[in-house]
């Protein structure tokens, strides 16, 4: 086969493969604390924000309003990222990704609880940069309502016999590839944090390596 049509599949796997990744780690930080706490679901945790705000539980919304700011710091510094290291940022950033979490288990050994969280936010925000190595346009990784949207989207026009088969399956599945990994990462949690974190990390050092193998391919957005 064709070394150009083998690096145009993984480059169109892509973001199946990092959404799979936000959801195992969605669902790890979610178990880890037990209440409700995504590290990449930002939707959810605004939700949470109001709500504790409203009935003035202010002390009780510190978590999520921390998560969901450090979750935007990961965006801002891979945004930087990308700015100063245009032809290399895309396996940087996923280099990165793959350390802090391997510090999330180490960090997880020493402190409380919601620091390995807010590590494991961090990586998720840091993480969205690296699908533009698919679109021309930064799509955030962890709005599955994004997805959603399409998919009825897509099947709405296939109903009317306008659609695109094609584009409803790829929609639904970066959908799934979502739920999947949710799935994957609340059945590595039944061990431990530590067990649960190495297969994100296996993934994304994986990644990594191929977004560095690619680069040559993917230098502008």
């Amino acid at each position: 086969m064709n070394l150009s049509v083998i690096k145009s599949a993984v480059l169109a796997a892509m973001p199946f493969m990092l959404l799979f990744v936000a959801g195992i780690v969605d669902a790890i930080g979610f178990i880890h604390l037990k209440n409700g706490l995504f590290v990449s679901f930002m939707s959810g945790n605004t939700t949470h924000v109001a709500m504790l705000l409203s009935s003035h539980q202010y002390h009780q919304s510190l978590p999520y309003i921390g998560v969901i700011l450090l979750f935007v710091t990961g965006i801002t510094v891979g945004e930087m990222i990308a700015v100063l290291q245009r032809k290399n940022y895309r396996w940087l950033v996923m280099s990165a990704v793959s350390i802090l979490l391997c510090s999330a288990i180490f960090i997880e050994q020493i402190t409380i609880p919601m620091a390995t969280n807010f590590v494991l936010a961090f990586a998720m925000g840091l993480q969205n940069i690296a699908l533009r190595i698919t679109i021309n346009k930064a799509m955030p990784l962890t709005f599955a309502t994004a997805f959603l949207a399409n998919t009825g989207r897509e099947l709405a026009m296939l109903l009317l016999g306008q659609g695109d088969k094609k584009v409803f399956i790829k929609q639904i599945s970066l959908w799934l590839s979502i739920f999947i990994g949710a799935i994957v990462g609340s059945e590595l949690m039944v061990v431990s944090l530590s067990y649960a974190l190495v297969v994100p990390i296996i993934l994304c050092i994986c990644i990594a390596g191929l977004l560095f193998w690619l680069k040559e391919l993917t230098n502008d957005d």
